[in-house]
């Protein structure tokens, strides 16, 4: 089947609901998608409402927010939604989420950017990301773009930058499997370690119940994507393609996807 695995909507840092990231799969080619949106799963009983009307298929997941010296995310599939266990993991990092929000807010503040949280409304039931408060700043006037106040203000290295604090990738992946689901390293071409310091994260990884890699990615090289996939087969690990879709300035992809969680 053809798909994406790895899609956003407004329910984490995605700019449109779950309805219409999956209408736009469904005009890209998809025949299976997974709305995987950071630290919370809210989105999915309307992707799957959603699916079923466009006659594709949405698989249950989310991206597990996780360092290791750098960011690095896991992508969660299958995973039963009422074990208590993985609700009260998600409900933690959920605080740690508004955590972070909280402060980027008090440290635009300090900048003479003051966002009411009235500005944020539409996120209530969401969790509020960067890309919300770079849409709020653009509303207020305080930038021109929703580009340049992500770059300008809010990046990794800008002045009210706050770093994620998540938990440990083999904490993610004990949490997903314990829950029932299959456990993918998301972006591996974007962890920010040496090649050598890469591939011991992914074999340690493996040693912990990993199960895939997401080796076909939007900003891939060919090169990138066979050197991941040898890897992944030596390790007996499966293989994943997403874009990593989030809005407008990215695209959805349809790439094969020959793995088990399209069985899922």
């Amino acid at each position: 089947m053809r798909g994406d695995l790895h899609i956003h909507s407004h329910y984490s840092d995605g700019l449109y609901s779950p309805t219409e990231v999956l209408r736009r799969a469904k005009e890209a080619g998809c025949e299976v998608v997974s709305l995987t949106d950071h630290d919370t799963f809210d989105g999915v009983d309307e992707a799957n409402e959603a699916a079923k009307s466009l006659g594709i298929k949405n698989v249950t997941g989310a991206e597990i927010s996780s360092y290791a010296g750098t960011k690095v995310h896991i992508l969660a599939y299958g995973f039963n939604r009422l074990d208590p266990r993985f609700n009260a993991f998600i409900k933690e990092l959920k605080a740690r989420r508004r955590e972070r929000a909280e402060k980027i807010l008090a440290r635009l503040a300090d900048y003479g950017m003051p966002i009411p949280l009235r500005e944020l409304d539409s996120c209530v039931s969401r969790e509020i990301s960067r890309p919300h408060i770079a849409l709020a700043m653009v509303r207020l006037g305080y930038e021109k773009d929703f580009i340049t106040a992500m770059r300008k203000w809010l990046l990794h290295g800008a002045p009210t930058y706050v770093p994620a604090c998540g938990v440990s990738p083999e904490e993610a992946v004990e949490q997903i499997r314990l829950a029932g689901g299959l456990a993918v390293l998301a972006h591996p071409v974007r962890i920010d370690l040496d090649p050598y310091e890469k591939t011991a994260l992914i074999k340690r990884l493996a040693a912990a119940g990993l199960n895939g890699i997401e080796a076909v990615y939007k900003r891939s090289s060919r090169a990138t994507v066979k050197e991941f996939k040898e890897l992944a087969r030596s390790l007996g690990l499966f293989v994943t393609a997403g874009a990593d879709f989030h809005a407008d300035n990215n695209e959805i992809i349809a790439r094969p996807q020959n793995n088990p969680i399209v069985s899922l």
